[in-house]
């Protein structure tokens, strides 16, 4: 049996279970939206998207970048810092950081297995 399936299952179980956590932690913690930090996705998936030929990251990007260029009065209204969280929130980034740093180095390993078996 190939390995593909199960890769393709476990990135599945993985979308799902960042999108439960995702719809938990905005229902429970609303906070306004962070144009100035979209600003910054949008600035790094332009120049990406040009570079890969990926025309929908790049075209993102620019979505972003104008858009929130529109709202630059609110960035600093809504910008939310590291001293601005409670305890509680910064404990659960921190747990955030370290479980995506974990399954980045994860999926590192998995990646050079797999390529060194083929």
């Amino acid at each position: 049996m190939s390995a593909t399936p199960l890769i393709l299952i476990a990135i599945a179980v993985l979308i799902l279970l960042f999108a439960v956590v995702a719809l938990w932690s905005r229902k429970t913690h609303k906070r306004p939206t962070d144009y100035y930090n979209l600003f910054i996705i949008g600035i790094i998936w332009l120049p990406i998207g040009i570079a890969t030929g990926n025309s929908t990251l790049w075209i993102l990007g620019l979505v972003f970048l104008i858009a929130e260029r529109v709202h630059k009065k609110d960035w600093e209204k809504n910008r939310v810092r590291w001293s601005d969280l409670t305890p509680d929130e910064k404990k659960f980034r921190e747990i955030l950081f370290v479980a995506l740093a974990i399954l980045l180095l994860v999926g590192v390993v998995v990646f050079y297995v797999a390529r060194a078996s083929s």
